[in-house]
């Protein structure tokens, strides 16, 4: 009689209850996986933003606030040997949306000669350098957009502002980027938006935000004070940050995400240890008479210790496998792809999240089966054949 026999008849000893408890395995693994997947690409996002050493200076009210456009040369001025500023690229927000469509797109009008040295890691070629020079319509779109409509570089785009004074512009496509965090939005050449803005009779040009690329985190560091300090007490204050900070400032309303997908992690965890637990001490009040024959027989108590646990971690690791394999799947086959604020190319199923989750359903089947198998060595023979017989 081999252990893998016997384990496959306690299994189908009473299958409904097998099957539920796979299914209580599966389902809270599934979330488990695809919530710290979401994290970790929220980490990498995180550390790619680390790497460009950029900073963002804003209205120190409100971003809706507009800065003047003058302040770059002011920003400009306050490192005139560059040794820590490389470039500022002023951004204004533009607010498009495709005609008919329900949902706008994260699109900014941007400075055409220093956006494609602030944002290099956008991965210029010499040609598509060259057609967002020349052409005022130009834009770059993010892979996930573009793959939304269907955009391909060359394409001629209609955008309608959701700003005042609403205007309803035409773009050329000169670049999709599938850059990490770039994939979500569009950039326009503010030159262009703003004569635009002009003949409608808004002649203020300004921007929401100034993005600085520095030499080094050191050179973030010091212009973060010495640009606030410089606008402190004039009309135009600023907030300096840097760029996760300044992108933590648009999820606020959603809580701490990293932090909640973790403590829903924590849960999940807990919540399968009390299943399999339960299904565990069941099963052992269940086999008593059983387990005293096997050791009346001649099983050694190692060997009947190895049956009980054995059938616990079988458990638990069917089930996380029944969770997770079609998750990721799914998510593989489908292609999610992220909306609103999230800046990631698509969610997918990580494989570290799987080792995790595995590693999680092992930990627990073994702690499941613990209690009930050092009962089961413990159990004498006698007297339980003659309680349950």
């Amino acid at each position: 009689m081999t252990l893998g026999y016997v384990l496959l008849q306690n299994l189908r000893r009473n299958p409904l209850r097998s099957g539920l408890t796979m299914v209580a395995f599966a389902l809270p693994m599934a979330v488990f996986v695809v919530g710290i997947s979401l994290v970790l690409a929220l980490q990498q996002v995180s550390k790619a933003n680390e790497a460009e050493l950029r900073l963002a200076v804003q209205n120190r009210i409100a971003l809706v606030n507009a800065l003047p456009e003058r302040l770059r040369r002011e920003i400009e001025a306050l490192d005139p040997e560059k040794k820590r500023i490389v470039a500022v690229c002023g951004f204004r927000w533009f607010g498009g949306r495709v005609p008919n469509a329900k949902s706008g797109i994260q699109s900014l009008g941007v400075d055409p000669d220093t956006f494609p040295i602030v944002y290099r890691e956008l991965r210029w070629t010499e040609e598509e350098e060259l057609n967002w020079q020349r052409d005022r319509r130009a834009a770059v779109v993010g892979s996930n957009v573009a793959a939304q409509y269907g955009w391909r570089v060359g394409d001629r785009v209609t955008l309608e502002s959701t700003v005042p004074p609403y205007l309803a512009l035409e773009f050329v496509i000169v670049k999709i980027t599938d850059v990490t965090g770039r994939v979500n939005g569009m950039y326009l050449r503010r030159d262009y938006f703003e004569e635009s803005r002009a003949e409608r009779g808004f002649r203020t040009p300004g921007c929401n935000v100034f993005w600085l690329r520095c030499t080094s985190i050191e050179a973030m560091r010091e212009m973060q004070s010495l640009i606030d300090g410089h606008f402190a007490n004039s009309p135009n204050e600023t907030r300096t940050m840097d760029e996760n900070a300044f992108a933590a400032s648009f999820t606020e309303a959603l809580g701490n995400l990293p932090g909640l997908m973790q403590g829903i992690a924590l849960v999940v965890v807990f919540i399968v240890a009390l299943v399999a637990g339960n299904t565990m001490m069941m099963s052992f009040r269940e086999r008593t008479r059983e387990l005293a024959v096997f050791k009346a027989i001649g099983f050694s108590n190692r060997r009947v210790f190895g049956v009980v646990l054995a059938e616990s971690v079988l458990l638990a690791l069917v089930g996380a496998a029944a969770g997770i394999a079609p998750t990721a799947a799914v998510l593989s086959a489908v292609g999610v792809r992220t909306v609103g604020f999230l800046p990631i190319t698509s969610l997918s199923v990580s494989p570290t999240a799987i080792v995790v989750a595995m590693c999680i359903a092992l930990s627990v089947g073994v702690a499941a089966g613990l209690v009930p198998a050092w009962q089961a060595i413990r159990l004498n023979t006698v007297s339980a054949l003659r309680r349950v017989g």
